[in-house]
């Protein structure tokens, strides 16, 4: 199966070009757009979240010194074909950064970003190897069957019920020897010694913001039935399948602003970029907080102070990314029981 194709015949499935418009895909919270297709992901789906995820990718892109993880794993499987063109399935799109990017390293290849909503880009800036689709992977993903050499998610927890199924059904969308890329931040900030931030109670000795907010958005996503702890299962879940081989797994701490002394430039560029990324973070968890139960005045008071301690880097704060990337065996796939 092509994955460029028209029309899909399963119902989870709208085309980017003619519903990037409808107002049936988005509904309003205290002045944020959010999804209207899955009510466990709460944050915004908006021009100003968007704008937020390419600041995102780009000190991300600083990270990883490319696109990727696994460099060499994703060079093979996307070295060209005669018999078929290689494809990626971006799961999680948001603002369809990384896979336009994808789309321009790798114009001999298919490109197809989905998400609970379209991007907010014109039609001119979308390379023509490249499209999106309105997609919930909650979902089947059997039209997609033997479609992609490489599979992307990044930062989507927060939208997905059951991590280790959709794992498992993702092996259906991968060729034999695609590869398998996962991404995600830790639902805690990290000290100078790279060790969590203890949580403490608003007015008493070491109590941050920062570690209240992310503690709270990471309660409220469990509530919601997010499946938020996957990330520290990923490499156990793939080594355990017969679907995936050569598993592997990188952590990678990034302070929020330059704090560490003698930083090179590149270092400091991506302090600097997720030192901005928090700060314009924070605001977008007002939808979810306020959804979740917490009053106004304390949404507004903690991300005000959050937004203030990461922009005078006081605390010192780290970051952890966690990436995880697996190859697809030539094992038939098959339903779990």
């Amino acid at each position: 199966m092509h994955p460029e194709r028209q029309s899909s015949p399963t119902p989870s499935v709208t085309s980017f070009r003619s519903s990037m418009h409808s107002e049936s895909l988005f509904r309003e919270v205290a002045g944020r757009v959010l999804n209207t297709r899955n009510d466990m992901y709460m944050l915004p789906v908006d021009d100003e979240e968007q704008d937020r995820q390419d600041i995102e990718h780009r000190a991300l892109y600083l990270v990883l010194d490319g696109l990727y993880a696994a460099p060499d794993l994703v060079a093979k499987a996307m070295a060209p074909r005669q018999n078929r063109p290689s494809a990626v399935l971006d799961i999680g799109t948001g603002s369809g950064i990384w896979a336009m990017d994808m789309a321009r390293e790798f114009p001999h290849a298919e490109v197809v970003g989905i998400d609970l909503a379209p991007p907010t880009l014109h039609s001119e800036a979308i390379p023509n190897n490249c499209r999106f689709e309105v997609d919930d992977v909650n979902y089947e993903l059997a039209h997609y069957a033997d479609c992609f050499n490489v599979v992307h998610m990044r930062s989507i927890a927060q939208g997905i019920r059951n991590y280790k199924d959709t794992i498992h059904r993702v092996a259906q969308t991968l060729r034999s020897g695609g590869v398998l890329l996962l991404s995600a931040g830790a639902y805690s900030f990290f000290g100078e010694d790279r060790q969590p931030i203890p949580l403490v109670e608003e007015g008493q000795p070491g109590w941050t913001a920062c570690q209240a907010l992310l503690t709270k958005v990471y309660e409220i996503g469990r509530r919601s039935g997010a499946d938020l702890d996957a990330p520290s299962q990923w490499d156990k879940w793939l080594e355990a399948s017969p679907f995936y081989t050569d598993v592997g797994v990188e952590d990678i701490y990034v302070p929020i602003g330059p704090w560490i002394p003698n930083l090179d430039l590149r270092c400091q560029r991506i302090a600097q970029l997720t030192q901005i990324d928090a700060a314009r973070a924070f605001p977008a968890f007002k939808p979810l907080l306020l959804l979740g139960g917490v009053d106004m005045d304390t949404a507004e008071r903690w991300i005000s102070t959050a937004v203030k301690e990461v922009q005078q880097m006081r605390p010192k704060l780290f970051f952890r990314w966690r990436y995880v990337w697996a190859v697809r065996t030539k094992k038939k796939w098959y339903e779990m029981e």
